[in-house]
Protein backbone atom coordinates (compact mmCIF):
# COMPACT_ATOMS: atom_id res chain seq x y z
CA UNK A 1 0.00 0.00 0.00
CA UNK A 2 1.17 3.58 -1.20
CA UNK A 3 0.72 4.73 2.68
CA UNK A 4 2.25 8.82 2.04
CA UNK A 5 -1.17 9.02 -0.09
CA UNK A 6 -2.78 8.60 3.24
CA UNK A 7 -5.17 11.89 3.07
CA UNK A 8 -4.47 12.93 -0.15
CA UNK A 9 -7.25 14.53 -2.73
CA UNK A 10 -5.32 16.40 -5.53
CA UNK A 11 -2.23 15.98 -7.48
CA UNK A 12 -0.68 18.76 -9.18
CA UNK A 13 2.37 17.82 -11.80
CA UNK A 14 5.10 20.03 -13.53
CA UNK A 15 4.75 20.22 -17.48
CA UNK A 16 8.12 20.96 -18.81
CA UNK A 17 10.30 17.47 -17.99
CA UNK A 18 7.78 15.75 -16.50
CA UNK A 19 4.35 15.35 -18.23
CA UNK A 20 5.80 16.07 -21.76
CA UNK A 21 9.79 16.95 -23.39
CA UNK A 22 8.94 19.35 -26.21
CA UNK A 23 6.35 18.08 -28.12
CA UNK A 24 6.59 14.79 -26.97
CA UNK A 25 4.68 12.88 -24.03
CA UNK A 26 6.55 11.59 -21.10
CA UNK A 27 5.66 7.76 -21.11
CA UNK A 28 2.91 6.52 -19.22
CA UNK A 29 1.33 9.58 -18.87
CA UNK A 30 -2.13 9.23 -20.01
CA UNK A 31 -2.23 5.98 -18.25
CA UNK A 32 -0.97 7.65 -14.58
CA UNK A 33 -3.65 10.18 -14.90
CA UNK A 34 -6.22 8.03 -16.32
CA UNK A 35 -5.78 5.58 -12.91
CA UNK A 36 -5.50 8.42 -10.71
CA UNK A 37 -8.70 9.72 -11.64
CA UNK A 38 -10.12 6.05 -11.45
CA UNK A 39 -9.16 6.19 -7.82
CA UNK A 40 -11.14 9.59 -7.61
CA UNK A 41 -8.09 11.89 -7.19
CA UNK A 42 -8.19 15.48 -8.84
CA UNK A 43 -5.77 16.07 -11.09
CA UNK A 44 -3.98 20.03 -11.87
CA UNK A 45 -0.74 21.53 -13.51
CA UNK A 46 1.40 23.79 -12.29
CA UNK A 47 3.41 25.33 -14.74
CA UNK A 48 6.45 28.10 -14.54
CA UNK A 49 5.95 27.82 -18.28
CA UNK A 50 6.14 31.80 -19.32
CA UNK A 51 5.05 31.62 -22.92
CA UNK A 52 2.07 30.17 -23.14
CA UNK A 53 -1.12 30.90 -21.50
CA UNK A 54 -3.29 27.75 -20.31
CA UNK A 55 -6.03 28.02 -23.41
CA UNK A 56 -2.21 27.06 -25.61
CA UNK A 57 -1.11 24.85 -23.10
CA UNK A 58 -4.50 22.69 -23.41
CA UNK A 59 -4.07 22.74 -26.59
CA UNK A 60 -0.73 21.42 -27.14
CA UNK A 61 -1.60 18.57 -24.90
CA UNK A 62 -4.09 17.79 -26.99
CA UNK A 63 -1.95 18.03 -29.78
CA UNK A 64 0.29 15.40 -28.39
CA UNK A 65 -2.21 12.78 -27.70
CA UNK A 66 -2.58 13.48 -23.89
CA UNK A 67 -6.24 13.37 -22.58
CA UNK A 68 -7.57 15.63 -20.18
CA UNK A 69 -11.22 16.60 -18.50
CA UNK A 70 -10.85 19.74 -17.61
CA UNK A 71 -8.36 19.87 -15.30
CA UNK A 72 -7.26 23.00 -14.07
CA UNK A 73 -3.88 24.57 -15.43
CA UNK A 74 -1.92 27.35 -13.62
CA UNK A 75 0.83 28.89 -15.55
CA UNK A 76 3.48 31.81 -14.90
CA UNK A 77 1.65 33.39 -17.86
CA UNK A 78 -1.36 34.31 -16.56
CA UNK A 79 -0.11 34.02 -12.32
CA UNK A 80 2.59 37.04 -13.12
CA UNK A 81 -0.52 39.00 -14.08
CA UNK A 82 -2.93 38.56 -10.81
CA UNK A 83 0.15 38.61 -8.89
CA UNK A 84 0.71 42.16 -10.01
CA UNK A 85 -2.40 43.23 -9.83
CA UNK A 86 -2.97 42.02 -6.30
CA UNK A 87 0.22 43.04 -4.80
CA UNK A 88 0.38 46.84 -6.99
CA UNK A 89 -2.84 47.10 -7.86
CA UNK A 90 -3.07 48.28 -12.37
CA UNK A 91 0.64 49.02 -13.28
CA UNK A 92 2.20 50.73 -16.37
CA UNK A 93 4.36 47.45 -17.42
CA UNK A 94 7.16 46.64 -19.97
CA UNK A 95 7.73 43.03 -20.52
CA UNK A 96 10.57 40.52 -21.96
CA UNK A 97 8.73 37.43 -23.40
CA UNK A 98 5.93 36.40 -25.47
CA UNK A 99 3.15 37.65 -26.84
CA UNK A 100 1.26 35.49 -24.94
CA UNK A 101 2.80 36.70 -21.44
CA UNK A 102 2.01 40.40 -22.86
CA UNK A 103 -2.01 39.44 -23.34
CA UNK A 104 -1.99 37.83 -20.11
CA UNK A 105 -0.80 41.51 -18.51
CA UNK A 106 -3.52 43.41 -20.75
CA UNK A 107 -6.11 41.14 -19.76
CA UNK A 108 -5.14 41.49 -16.38
CA UNK A 109 -6.27 44.92 -16.34
CA UNK A 110 -2.18 46.13 -16.47
CA UNK A 111 -1.30 48.92 -19.37
CA UNK A 112 1.35 47.38 -21.24
CA UNK A 113 3.69 49.46 -22.58
CA UNK A 114 5.89 49.40 -26.30
CA UNK A 115 9.45 49.00 -25.74
CA UNK A 116 9.96 51.59 -28.52
CA UNK A 117 8.64 54.37 -26.71
CA UNK A 118 10.38 56.31 -24.35
CA UNK A 119 7.13 55.95 -21.85
CA UNK A 120 8.73 54.96 -18.21
CA UNK A 121 6.70 51.33 -16.87
CA UNK A 122 6.30 50.86 -13.13
CA UNK A 123 7.13 47.10 -13.03
CA UNK A 124 8.97 45.26 -16.21
CA UNK A 125 8.33 41.70 -16.11
CA UNK A 126 10.88 39.30 -17.60
CA UNK A 127 9.84 35.80 -18.81
CA UNK A 128 11.08 33.34 -21.20
CA UNK A 129 12.25 35.68 -24.40
CA UNK A 130 13.86 33.65 -27.09
CA UNK A 131 14.80 36.79 -28.46
CA UNK A 132 16.15 38.29 -25.56
CA UNK A 133 19.14 40.48 -26.62
CA UNK A 134 21.84 43.23 -25.39
CA UNK A 135 19.24 45.96 -26.57
CA UNK A 136 16.41 44.49 -24.68
CA UNK A 137 19.31 43.88 -21.19
CA UNK A 138 20.20 47.44 -21.93
CA UNK A 139 16.53 48.90 -22.03
CA UNK A 140 15.76 46.67 -18.95
CA UNK A 141 18.23 47.91 -16.63
CA UNK A 142 17.84 51.57 -17.37
CA UNK A 143 14.30 51.10 -16.76
CA UNK A 144 15.03 49.83 -13.27
CA UNK A 145 17.36 52.72 -12.94
CA UNK A 146 14.63 55.30 -13.69
CA UNK A 147 12.64 53.50 -10.57
CA UNK A 148 10.98 50.54 -12.49
CA UNK A 149 10.62 47.46 -10.34
CA UNK A 150 11.36 43.97 -11.90
CA UNK A 151 9.67 40.30 -11.20
CA UNK A 152 10.76 37.47 -12.85
CA UNK A 153 7.60 34.79 -14.11
CA UNK A 154 10.33 31.91 -12.84
CA UNK A 155 13.22 31.64 -11.15
CA UNK A 156 14.42 28.24 -13.53
CA UNK A 157 17.98 28.05 -15.46
CA UNK A 158 16.80 25.32 -18.02
CA UNK A 159 14.30 22.75 -18.25
CA UNK A 160 14.32 19.50 -20.48
CA UNK A 161 13.40 19.24 -23.79
CA UNK A 162 13.20 16.38 -26.44
CA UNK A 163 16.03 14.16 -26.99
CA UNK A 164 17.52 15.62 -23.72
CA UNK A 165 18.05 18.76 -24.81
CA UNK A 166 18.57 21.66 -22.24
CA UNK A 167 16.53 24.27 -22.87
CA UNK A 168 17.61 27.65 -21.70
CA UNK A 169 14.95 29.56 -19.28
CA UNK A 170 13.83 32.78 -17.99
CA UNK A 171 16.24 32.09 -14.70
CA UNK A 172 19.76 32.24 -16.91
CA UNK A 173 18.00 35.98 -17.71
CA UNK A 174 17.49 37.20 -14.55
CA UNK A 175 20.87 36.16 -14.28
CA UNK A 176 22.35 38.72 -16.66
CA UNK A 177 20.00 41.41 -15.35
CA UNK A 178 21.12 40.61 -11.56
CA UNK A 179 24.74 41.33 -12.76
CA UNK A 180 24.11 44.73 -12.94
CA UNK A 181 21.13 45.64 -11.19
CA UNK A 182 23.22 44.38 -8.42
CA UNK A 183 20.65 41.67 -6.51
CA UNK A 184 18.16 39.35 -7.05
CA UNK A 185 14.80 39.56 -8.51
CA UNK A 186 11.99 37.92 -7.13
CA UNK A 187 10.01 35.45 -9.26
CA UNK A 188 6.28 34.72 -8.97
CA UNK A 189 7.29 31.07 -10.39
CA UNK A 190 7.76 27.63 -8.38
CA UNK A 191 9.52 28.07 -5.61
CA UNK A 192 7.82 31.15 -4.93
CA UNK A 193 4.54 30.47 -2.78
CA UNK A 194 2.17 32.01 -5.24
CA UNK A 195 1.21 29.43 -7.69
CA UNK A 196 0.59 26.66 -5.32
CA UNK A 197 -1.40 28.60 -3.56
CA UNK A 198 -3.92 29.56 -6.62
CA UNK A 199 -3.79 26.31 -7.23
CA UNK A 200 -4.80 25.18 -4.17
CA UNK A 201 -7.89 28.02 -3.61
CA UNK A 202 -9.24 27.14 -7.05
CA UNK A 203 -9.41 23.35 -6.18
CA UNK A 204 -10.15 24.40 -2.47
CA UNK A 205 -7.74 21.82 -1.01
CA UNK A 206 -5.12 22.35 2.10
CA UNK A 207 -1.89 21.70 1.59
CA UNK A 208 -1.27 18.24 3.59
CA UNK A 209 -3.78 16.97 0.84
CA UNK A 210 -1.86 17.60 -1.52
CA UNK A 211 1.06 15.91 -3.76
CA UNK A 212 3.22 17.88 -6.12
CA UNK A 213 4.94 16.18 -8.89
CA UNK A 214 8.01 17.60 -10.76
CA UNK A 215 11.23 17.18 -11.97
CA UNK A 216 13.14 20.54 -10.66
CA UNK A 217 14.25 19.72 -6.93
CA UNK A 218 14.87 23.44 -6.52
CA UNK A 219 11.77 24.57 -8.12
CA UNK A 220 8.58 22.24 -8.07
CA UNK A 221 9.75 20.17 -5.24
CA UNK A 222 11.45 22.76 -2.66
CA UNK A 223 8.52 25.28 -3.08
CA UNK A 224 6.05 22.09 -2.59
CA UNK A 225 7.47 21.04 0.29
CA UNK A 226 7.62 24.65 1.99
CA UNK A 227 4.07 24.83 1.21
CA UNK A 228 3.27 21.85 3.52
CA UNK A 229 2.38 19.38 0.32
CA UNK A 230 4.03 15.82 0.05
CA UNK A 231 5.80 15.72 -3.29
CA UNK A 232 7.29 13.21 -5.56
CA UNK A 233 10.85 14.12 -7.62
CA UNK A 234 11.06 12.93 -11.07
CA UNK A 235 14.72 12.41 -10.96
CA UNK A 236 16.27 12.55 -14.96
CA UNK A 237 19.75 10.63 -14.97
CA UNK A 238 21.07 13.08 -17.88
CA UNK A 239 20.89 16.41 -15.46
CA UNK A 240 23.44 17.12 -13.23
CA UNK A 241 23.11 16.79 -9.41
CA UNK A 242 21.04 19.36 -7.26
CA UNK A 243 24.33 21.83 -5.87
CA UNK A 244 23.07 24.78 -3.21
CA UNK A 245 19.98 24.87 -1.37
CA UNK A 246 18.15 22.19 -3.37
CA UNK A 247 20.57 19.76 -1.77
CA UNK A 248 18.57 19.78 1.24
CA UNK A 249 15.50 19.27 -0.13
CA UNK A 250 13.80 15.63 0.78
CA UNK A 251 11.35 14.72 -1.57
CA UNK A 252 8.44 12.14 -0.51
CA UNK A 253 8.89 9.81 -3.28
CA UNK A 254 11.97 9.90 -5.75
CA UNK A 255 11.25 7.97 -9.28
CA UNK A 256 13.49 7.76 -11.78
CA UNK A 257 10.42 8.70 -14.15
CA UNK A 258 7.16 9.38 -14.74
CA UNK A 259 6.89 5.53 -15.16
CA UNK A 260 8.07 4.46 -11.98
CA UNK A 261 5.48 6.93 -10.38
CA UNK A 262 2.80 4.59 -13.01
CA UNK A 263 3.84 1.39 -11.56
CA UNK A 264 4.56 2.67 -8.03
CA UNK A 265 0.26 3.49 -7.86
CA UNK A 266 -0.55 0.40 -10.08
CA UNK A 267 1.12 -2.10 -7.40
CA UNK A 268 -0.51 -0.23 -4.33
CA UNK A 269 -3.47 -0.51 -5.71
CA UNK A 270 -4.50 2.50 -3.73
CA UNK A 271 -7.77 4.32 -3.56
CA UNK A 272 -8.52 7.64 -2.36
Amino acid sequence: MNRWMDGTRALFFDLDGCIYFGRKLAERANDLLELLRDQGYRIGFITNNSRENATEIRDRLAEMGHRLEGELIVSATEAVAEYLRDVYGRVAVKAAGSASLSGALAAAGHRVLDWARPDSADVIVIGRDTEFDYRRLEQIVNEIARGARVIGTNPDYSHPGEGRRLVPETGSLLAAVESIAGGPIASVGKPHAWLYELAMRKYGVVPSECVMVGDNLATDIAGAERSGMKTVWVRHSFLPAPDGEARAVVPTVTVGALSELYELLLRGSYMA
